[in-house]
C-alpha cells in the first residue's frame, strides 16, 4: 500500500500530525528553484522536452521504515561552471529546507540533470 503522509513527532500526544507527499514535492521545488543556473522544468506539457509523462518534474515517496526519497528533474544553465557542483548545492539546499520545514532528514535526494539551457 502507498504511503501519501510522512507522520512526525507530536509531543503533546493528541493526534496524528502528517505531511503529504504533495508538500514534500513543493518544498523541493521551491528549495531547487532558488540554486542559480538551474530550474525545475514546468509540468505544463507545451513546456516539457518529454513526448510522454506520468510523473511531475519532482517525485517525493515514502519507505516502510519512515525514510523519503526524493527525485527531482533539474534543466541546468549552460553559463554554469561545473554542473556537479550545481546538484550537490540543488541536494542541500533541499536537504535543508525539507529538515528546516518538517522535521524530517531525507534518505536520499536523487538530481537528474534532463537538459541543459541557454
Amino acid at each position: 500500500m502507498k504511503r501519501d503522509y510522512y507522520y512526525i513527532n507530536n509531543y503533546k500526544n493528541q493526534g496524528d500530525l502528517a505531511i503529504g507527499r504533495h508538500a514534500f514535492e513543493r518544498i523541493a521545488l521551491i528549495a531547487a528553484n532558488s540554486v542559480i543556473g538551474a530550474q525545475v522544468p514546468s509540468q505544463n506539457k507545451k513546456k516539457m522536452n518529454r513526448l510522454f509523462s506520468l510523473e511531475g518534474p519532482v517525485k517525493a515517496s515514502f519507505r516502510k521504515d519512515g525514510r523519503i526519497d526524493l527525485r527531482i528533474d533539474v534543466s541546468i544553465s549552460k553559463t554554469a561552471e561545473n554542473i556537479q557542483d550545481v546538484c550537490l548545492l540543488i541536494q542541500k539546499k533541499v536537504g535543508e529546507a525539507i529538515t528546516k520545514m518538517c522535521e524530517a532528514l531525507p534518505f536520499q535526494i536523487e538530481v537528474r540533470v534532463t537538459s541543459l539551457t541557454a
